[in-house]
């Protein structure tokens, strides 16, 4: 099995699962649970089970075990492969392997939530999430941070749907997701996916809203987003025709050494080459619902070591 070389050499493992033993094994648990819970109620294919009889692993199963099971679906989200290429790697037909991906994607969201590391989706959730935090009492001000990520999707069929997520940032077809991190780079909050030609501060407008008492680090593309009572930080942009002085220049220097931690929240993300290159899966809505799992993926990383930063505040 697969899981079982790769677990003899820790860089392998991190290679080929995005995830070290130690996070792996923290994750394996919740994968488990989750998983006798969903095939107790549906088949491989996705189709829900008739009758009493319970789900059981068979040892001629291309995958036999839970452990190789997640392994299963983490490389694949780790590494973007064919699916031709995933399916000859672990021993089965391309067939199995487009069925195992969508139930195990299932199994994995169900997991992550079990382990309260999945980002909300949703304003509400958002503020059940920043009314719940215990913020550090040392931070005058509760720091938030917020931006927005594409990623690349196949060229539409019809007409209509091209021109919608085509990007004229990127140049070419993409879809978005806003985010919402805290200092110490965990991702409070992941947007619905929207098109690509949708702009950053629209998706801001039409997905959250920050709470008064906060203070929100944004960059130059959220001009005029300004809501009520929240203290907004963000780089002076150079007047037409004029230079910014040393001391603005150095101030936006500051800026951005803060800011580029949500930066390195979306680039852990995208450690998960399925949302870092074009993502060819459309079953179950697969290309909307991914990127909050794989954000899930680093809260858990996150929660198990946190990035060197000389401190988490400004």
């Amino acid at each position: 099995m697969k899981y079982e070389q790769w677990r003899k050499n820790a860089i392998r493992f991190v290679a080929m699962t995005g995830y070290s033993f130690e996070q792996f094994d923290e994750l394996l648990p919740y994968f488990q649970q989750a998983h006798v819970a969903y095939f107790n109620k549906f088949q491989i294919n996705g189709k829900r089970r008739t009758g009493t009889r319970k789900f059981v692993l068979y040892a001629n199963s291309p995958l036999p075990t839970v452990a190789e099971r997640l392994a299963f679906i983490l490389s694949f989200l780790k590494l973007n492969p064919l699916q031709e290429h995933h399916a000859d790697l672990f021993g089965m037909e391309q067939k199995q392997c487009y069925e195992f991906l969508h139930s195990f994607k299932i199994v994995l969201d169900d997991a992550l939530n079990l382990a309260c590391v999945l980002p909300a989706q949703t304003d509400k959730e958002l503020q059940k999430v920043l009314t719940a935090t215990q913020w550090p009492a040392a931070e005058s001000q509760m720091l938030l941070l917020h931006d927005a990520t594409e990623r690349e999707v196949p060229r539409p069929l019809e007409a209509e749907e091209q021109q919608e997520k085509y990007s004229g940032k990127k140049k070419r077809h993409t879809v978005k997701n806003a985010l919402i991190t805290n200092a110490l780079c965990y991702i409070l909050f992941a947007s619905l996916t929207f098109s690509g030609s949708v702009h950053d501060k629209k998706m801001a407008d039409q997905s959250y809203s920050i709470p008064q008492g906060f203070s929100l680090w944004q960059d130059c593309g959220y001009q005029g987003y300004r809501p009520a009572g929240v203290n907004i930080v963000q780089p002076l942009k150079k007047p037409k025709g004029k230079e910014l002085s040393g001391e603005q220049k150095e101030g936006n220097r500051r800026i951005s050494s803060f800011r580029v931690r949500i930066e390195h929240a979306i680039g852990s993300v995208k450690r998960c080459r399925i949302v870092k290159d074009e993502c060819r899966l459309r079953k179950n809505k697969f290309v909307e619902t991914v990127f909050t799992t794989c954000a899930g993926l680093h809260n858990l990383r996150l929660s198990l070591k946190l990035f060197a930063y000389k401190n988490y505040s400004t």
